[in-house]
């Protein structure tokens, strides 16, 4: 089992010194940071004051040594300023752990950049095992880190959940790899994959891929992004083309069916389409498409 790596840690080693003369001594000490980029920084993100300059170096030829460009640091620091104050052995174990990962060190420092907390992971074998499993469904090491950067929780979630959404999403929708990695939808809960996915089919408008379709094939089906990475009101709006109110209505309905399936001992939502008042629901939300052909 993983160990949860987005935790807030208590913050130590304070900077008692005025951000502006910490800023100074930084763009002073080490080569690459100037002051306009580091007050921008200070700004956006104060806590990062808190840290005296000596962690500050201490960090930055660390990660400088490992090839880390300063813009990464920069991002890397900005996200997570507890990384300052983490043991050197640590954060070099943690670098080595998702280098093994072989996506590129251009792509390990992009990854890192964009979700630094990935950093409080280094046991290599844990990452080993996921990566093995999610290669096995997603055919290359350039979709796993596709799917890192877009669903970064699928380094720790269980197994079971993530090849749940899987099946679901792979299986049942039939969308395809490439579309799957492309969108967020693994960061999602597998009942908000559901729902919207099933509200478009009984409106007519998702119908599942062929399974003889060649890869790549043209489908009138929205995107996957567009189905699960929007807000309740863009999705009904401008993806199921109903207002806001008629996407919540269903909502409540989708949650008391499931609850029904729960009750019912249910293991596969498929059976939902078995229940006596289905035509009746389905009638009640079927909707002329205006999705243009």
């Amino acid at each position: 089992m993983f160990r949860c790596i987005f935790r807030i840690k208590n913050v130590r080693n304070f900077c008692t010194q005025p951000s502006a003369q910490l800023i100074d001594s930084l763009a002073t000490t080490i080569q690459g940071l100037d002051r306009p980029t580091l007050s921008q920084l200070f700004t956006s993100s104060p806590e990062l004051a808190r840290y005296k300059a000596n962690l500050w170096q201490q960090t930055y030829h660390l990660m400088a040594q490992e090839g880390f460009e300063t813009a990464h640091f920069l991002s890397i620091v900005a996200g997570y300023p507890d990384l300052l104050a983490r043991p050197a052995a640590q954060l070099t174990a943690s670098m080595d752990c998702w280098r093994s990962c072989q996506f590129g060190d251009r792509q390990m420092q992009v990854l890192l950049a964009a979700h630094p907390q990935l950093l409080d992971l280094t046991d290599h074998n844990q990452l080993a095992q996921r990566m093995a499993f999610l290669h096995t469904h997603f055919e290359t090491r350039k979709n796993v880190w596709r799917l890192f950067m877009n669903s970064p929780n699928v380094v720790v979630d269980s197994v079971d959940s993530i090849q749940k959404k899987i099946d679901y999403v792979l299986q049942r929708m039939r969308i395809e790899v490439l579309e799957t990695v492309k969108s967020c939808a693994f960061s999602a809960e597998l009942d908000h994959i559901r729902c919207r996915h099933v509200f478009l089919e009984r409106l007519g408008l998702f119908k599942p891929r062929k399974s003889d379709a060649e890869p790549g094939e043209l489908s009138n089906n929205p995107k996957l992004h567009q189905i699960t990475d929007t807000t309740d009101k863009r999705f009904a709006v401008k993806v199921a083309f109903v207002t806001l109110e008629e996407f919540e209505v269903f909502q409540e309905l989708f949650r008391k069916e499931l609850n029904k399936d729960d009750d019912d001992g249910d293991a596969e939502f498929d059976d939902v389409e078995d229940n006596d008042d289905y035509s009746i629901r389905k009638l009640s939300y079927k909707k002329k498409s205006r999705r243009k052909q």
